[in-house]
């Protein structure tokens, strides 16, 4: 296994972490939407009173501090929700139950979205166990508030029905969500592994061919400079013969670790077959090619590689208005034979 695949993360966990970037963002817009209602509410009804601890007051403070928590990059967003679904859940009961007592119609509203919210913040798993509790609260409150007025029972019932059911949709719904997002990220890691050259963690050659086919199509249409480098490693046939496949693959390993470590993030290096790789560079014009190019002969030759001494010979390109990816080849495979006529160990373009 290459060491791009030992270090890239587990499907399951980058679709966790894209889960966790929603969740955490429809949870601060929630709070601050329900910041925003209050301000509202006071600018629009300022005869309707608002007590500093009754439950919308105490609801925006929660909401108010758990935003500020949000945003803190030390706060586990998980953790913060976990912790905040154990405080609330209690307290959403008590106010649910005391407002069945009084039953103002006003909770009808808000109830529905409160059930939406869970589902979207906290998954299929905990909201299920958070609309339950709720639902058997409201049935028991029902049950115990049974010699109320007619109406408002029947709007409360009808509430709770709507809401079993809006549960039940929204634990399918998320759950089938949840589900897809990891089969197709796990599709998405694999089609990258399968693009990848399982030796040397580089691009293989048809993740390099379809790099710099994207490359040459936006040089023509935005006139950017793109640098094709062909690197080759001297004498590898003699490594392979005289060492052994398994010391020429750890050969192969370590320069094409070098290879990208010196490309960093101006270019993609690829490997073309055998001991040939190639580095395209989008945006970058000859003489910075050639810089590079430098720098990584240096970097191959310098130091050994797997305990030997290998030397690499370097061929660049640069796009010339009108060229297909077959000419942009044939320039840099003659640098590269002038390279190896040369001596070896050079660069030439």
């Amino acid at each position: 296994m290459s060491a791009s695949s030992r270090s890239s993360p587990r499907p399951a966990d980058q679709v966790a972490s894209s889960l966790e970037q929603g969740r955490k963002l429809i949870f601060q817009l929630t709070c601050g939407g329900y910041l925003i209602y209050l301000l509202a509410r006071r600018a629009f009804i300022p005869g309707l009173p608002l007590s500093p601890l009754g439950p919308q007051l105490l609801i925006g403070y929660i909401c108010a501090v758990s935003l500020l928590l949000s945003v803190l990059p030390t706060i586990h967003f998980r953790l913060l929700t976990s912790i905040l679904t154990l405080l609330f859940l209690p307290y959403a009961t008590f106010v649910l139950l005391g407002a069945m007592k009084q039953l103002p119609l006003g909770y009808l509203a808000w109830t529905p979205m409160f059930v939406v919210l869970c589902f979207c913040i906290l998954g299929w798993r905990l909201a299920a166990g958070v609309t339950g509790t709720l639902l058997t609260a409201m049935l028991c409150g029902l049950w115990l508030l049974r010699g109320a007025a007619p109406e408002r029972l029947d709007a409360w019932l009808s509430l709770t029905a709507m809401l079993l059911a809006l549960a039940l949709v929204c634990a399918l719904i998320t759950r089938f969500v949840e589900k897809r997002l990891l089969i197709g990220q796990q599709a998405s890691i694999q089609l990258a592994a399968a693009r990848m050259d399982t030796l040397t963690g580089v691009m293989g050659r048809a993740a390099a061919e379809n790099f710099l086919t994207r490359g040459l199509e936006l040089a023509q249409q935005e006139r950017l400079p793109l640098c094709l480098l062909i690197c080759d490693l001297d004498n590898f046939k003699a490594v392979n013969d005289r060492y052994g496949h398994p010391v020429g693959d750890a050969v192969l390993k370590s320069a094409a670790r070098r290879l990208r470590r010196q490309t960093g993030n101006d270019g993609q290096v690829g490997r073309w077959g055998g001991e040939e790789f190639i580095a395209i560079l989008p945006g970058m014009a000859k003489p910075e090619a050639l810089v590079l190019a430098e720098r990584m002969r240096r970097a191959i030759s310098s130091q050994d590689l797997a305990g030997l001494s290998v030397t690499a010979s370097f061929g660049v390109a640069s796009y010339r208005s009108g060229d297909s990816i077959a000419d942009l080849f044939e320039r840099a495979d003659q640098r590269l034979y002038e390279a190896k006529n040369s001596g070896r160990n050079v660069v030439r373009g």
